[in-house]
């Protein structure tokens, strides 16, 4: 999947897919060489009642890029949770595992932890630091930690009351609500954790107080001040309330405002610094060294063509899109100024790293049709913040809260929609959570075009329920049903219906083969089982490779093939060390060195491509493994030149489509 709070289903995903995998070749005749054969809306509960606000995490998470960002129809990019891309840019405690045509996947730093920079600001005028502080917010000296929000899920089954933090933004509504307030019963289609006020503060829980800050010292700070954190749990994952709570711990101020009345002085402007600047961690914390560079997005509905400077919304299956840009736009901070009370921030609202690609099941392809546009912003942050008092503090509310040091919009935990006592449902903002299912490459985890005989991978989404056992295919005629599924169908763009065959169900993940003959274009994808049906949206296209991992890095899932002295022998790429899939180095001295992949994908192409560490290498086979419905095998000749070359990727092409990248060590 895209970020590191899809990484542990991701490599449940992996585990399962890559047992079957070695299931599918183990004791196989395989073919030798040379030949043969996964918006925030504008206010806070806007639609809706405004009591039980939906958390913007949960309702909105399945449109978020590998870097939590996205964007609502007026084009906002924005993250209301973890900033990935951002933390990697500024080596704030994360690893990145692979990079790939949807993006990076990341892993939090297991050890050698040091300060988290700052990440952002608050309209308040106060920083925003990443998820690492002190041990002891006094002593600078103390040990490095994951700095843990206060807040935890309430203890309740039904929605009657609302949380002490929470009152301030429910201005006229007791705290024990009336019937006509109630939120639903907490159940599968309404877990907690589904609304904001499902979360209560409760001192000594964590490190942070009700509106997720404290006073601390900090590398910028050596004397003290008052920050937010952004908040993760242990695994990594985005915890409640993310980055801001329900209200500022300061006073606002001008907050966003174009108007600049007083006179100010150049700190940053057009990509060159002005002299003679006062050392202030709000001037020179942002982050000005894309400012030049120009954004780029990749879209859902070709990731394999890379990111792009224009984004038109042009796209071959008929879905309409918003906040499209026809011309370059340049990335980050743009212009810093300052005042004897006021620095003054202008941005485009835009992040230089590749944003994109966006994918939503409920949407035609299972893209998300919005894009990010380039809009001139300017925050006033106050030089000398203030804390408010009860009577001048400020709720957050929806739409932008801050600005992170990439000039992107900060964003808290509201999507706009809330819950309806009147009619039991939500009032909706955005995306519905529904059950539905995310369909993927079983090959490489990842969303996008899927071409027809591929192997697919349903994992749930909100309250889906895949099947109600676990079951395997018993042989290599897989059936078309399994456990309780009693059908999967694919619905094409030209109406044709056809039955897909399964070769693993559990109630969380099917393994699935998609029919051949299908028309390019938007397709629906239909589970049905004994308790749901279950939807999701696909975009059928006519080849798109993906190729098998063995781990989270990338790793090929392959084997080589060796002749020595006109004797051919077959060797392993990897070796299991524990719970843990590592490379083994390949050693080519000299001999013809084969390397044979697998994957899935190929459609209708004929023909393949290679190349391994950038080097062009000849595809002796591309086509069907031969065994298994949708299992492709590549043949790929090593050059000699990569001789010690060390890890090196390996991307096949077929159709003009290029595959995700794996990798081997050449020695």
């Amino acid at each position: 999947m895209r970020s590191i709070f899809l990484l542990n289903w991701e490599q449940g995903i992996m585990h399962r897919n890559l047992v079957s995998l070695l299931l599918l070749t183990a004791g196989v005749l395989l073919a030798q060489p040379p030949g043969g054969g996964p918006g925030g809306g504008p206010g806070g509960g806007s639609a809706g009642d405004g009591i039980w606000r939906r958390s913007a995490f949960y309702g909105e998470a399945l449109t978020f890029d590998s870097c939590v960002g996205h964007q609502p129809g007026n084009g906002n990019y924005h993250y209301h949770a973890n900033p990935l891309c951002l933390r990697a840019q500024l080596n704030d405690n994360v690893i990145t595992l692979r990079t790939s045509r949807n993006g990076s996947v990341y892993q939090e730093a297991q050890s050698n932890w040091h300060h988290s920079p700052i990440l952002g600001w608050a309209i308040d005028g106060y920083p925003i630091y990443g998820p690492y502080g002190y041990t002891d917010p006094a002593n600078a000296g103390s040990p490095i930690k994951r700095i843990k929000s206060g807040f935890r899920l309430r203890a309740i089954t039904q929605r009657h009351s609302l949380p002490d933090w929470s009152l301030p933004n429910h201005n006229g509504i007791s705290q024990n609500l009336s019937a006509s307030q109630y939120g639903p019963d907490v159940s599968a289609p309404y877990p907690l954790g589904r609304y904001n006020e499902d979360y209560e503060w409760v001192t000594g829980v964590g490190d942070l107080d009700q509106y997720n800050g404290r006073f601390t010292v900090t590398p910028e700070y050596p004397n003290g001040t008052y920050a937010y954190y952004v908040t993760i749990d242990d695994t990594g994952a985005p915890a409640f309330p993310f980055i801001l709570a329900g209200e500022f711990y300061g006073v606002t101020g001008s907050g966003f405002s174009s108007n600049v009345n007083a006179s100010t002085t150049d700190y940053f402007n057009a990509g060159t610094f002005s002299q003679g600047a006062p050392a202030l961690p709000p001037l020179n914390s942002w982050a000005t060294k894309y400012s030049t560079t120009y954004a780029m997005v990749s879209s859902g509905f070709d990731p394999a063509a890379g990111p792009s400077t224009t984004w038109t919304g042009a796209n071959t299956i008929g879905a309409r899109t918003s906040g499209t840009n026809t011309t370059p736009v340049l990335a980050d901070t743009q212009r810093i100024r300052y005042s004897d009370s006021t620095v003054y921030v202008t941005a485009n609202g835009l992040a230089s790293y590749q944003m994109g690609p966006w994918f939503s099941t409920d949407m035609t392809g299972g893209v998300f049709t919005n894009f990010p546009t380039g809009s001139s912003t300017t925050l006033q942050l106050p030089r000398a913040p203030a804390a408010a008092t009860a009577t001048t503090r400020k709720g957050t509310g929806g739409g932008p809260q801050g600005l992170w040091v990439n000039g992107v919009a900060v964003f808290n935990f509201i999507d706009g929609a809330s819950y309806i006592t009147s009619t039991g449902v939500d009032g909706q903002a955005g995306n519905s959570p529904a059950p539905d299912a995310v369909i993927s490459s079983s090959a490489s985890f990842e969303q996008g075009p899927t071409a027809p005989g591929s192997l697919v991978t349903a994992t749930p989404l909100f309250y889906a329920v895949l099947a109600s056992s676990t079951a395997t295919a018993s042989s290599a005629n897989w059936p078309a049903t399994l456990a309780d599924i009693t059908a999967i169908t694919v619905k094409d763009s030209a109406g044709t219906t056809a039955t897909a065959t399964l070769s693993y169900a559990s109630p969380t993940q099917i393994n699935f083969y998609i029919p051949k003959g299908l028309a390019s274009g938007g397709a629906t994808v239909t589970i049905v089982n004994s308790q749901q049906t279950i939807t999701g949206h696909i975009n059928i296209q006519p080849a798109y490779p993906n190729l098998f991992m063995l781990n989270p890095n990338a790793l090929a899932a392959g084997a080589i093939t060796r002749v020595h002295n006109g004797v051919v022998t077959t060797e392993q790429i990897y070796t299991v060390n524990g719970s843990a899939v590592v490379p083994k180095p390949v050693v080519l001295a000299g001999d013809t060195v084969y390397l044979t992949l697998y994957g899935s994908g190929l459609g209708n192409a004929t023909a393949a491509t290679a190349t391994i560490g950038g080097v062009a290498a000849n595809v002796a086979y591309a086509g069907p493994q031969g065994t298994y419905s949708g299992l492709d095998q590549y043949n790929i000749l090593i050059p000699a030149s990569l001789t010690g070359a060390g890890q090196v990727n390996v991307v096949v092409t077929a159709n003009g489509e290029k595959s995700n990248p794996v990798n081997l060590i050449l020695q």
